[in-house]
């Protein structure tokens, strides 16, 4: 049920006002330019990731602008990917039911991509601060023990 909760509200999600003011308020120029190549429910969905991030940091006095930034521009290796709302729901479904089975098909562009993302978004960060490089390639990594990654993981995987 939650994924097809997940579906719709992706199908029908838009910026708000104050997600915009929210975005601007912690990316500069060229980060902006980056996060608003992702498609819309892609900025959503990274909008909603970075509230509760600030929130959970704050609470846990662990807040950093760049765990913030790096919540906003995580999904950035999704650009130009060829991954909509429905063939993402497609390969999450085979991906819960068959893991690993469509590894095999990594030639396909929107398959490649929703496994390797955070790696292709290193592509994209040529000037961006190296803990926010870290953060965005190992928020899917979760052998790691850093407290603000896990922070993005958990709420990542919450949304």
């Amino acid at each position: 049920m939650y994924r097809i909760r997940q579906f719709f509200w992706a199908l029908f999600s838009k910026l708000t006002d104050d997600d915009k003011k929210f975005v601007n308020a912690y990316l500069s120029e060229n980060e902006r330019v980056l996060f608003n190549r992702l498609k819309e429910s892609e900025k959503v969905h990274s909008v909603k990731v970075a509230k509760e991030v600030l929130e959970r940091s704050l609470e846990l006095d662990l807040y950093d602008i760049n765990l913030i930034k790096a919540a906003l521009l995580h999904d950035i290796g999704k650009i130009d990917s060829g991954l909509n709302v429905i063939n993402k729901s497609i390969i999450t479904i085979f991906n819960k039911l068959f893991p690993n089975f469509l590894k095999r098909f990594y030639n396909i562009r929107p398959i490649y991509a929703y496994y390797n993302h955070p790696e292709i978004a290193l592509t994209y960060l040529n000037n961006c601060d190296n803990y926010i490089k870290f953060l965005i390639k190992n928020h899917h990594n979760y052998g790691i023990n850093d407290k603000k990654l896990k922070i993005l993981q958990e709420v990542d995987c919450k949304h």
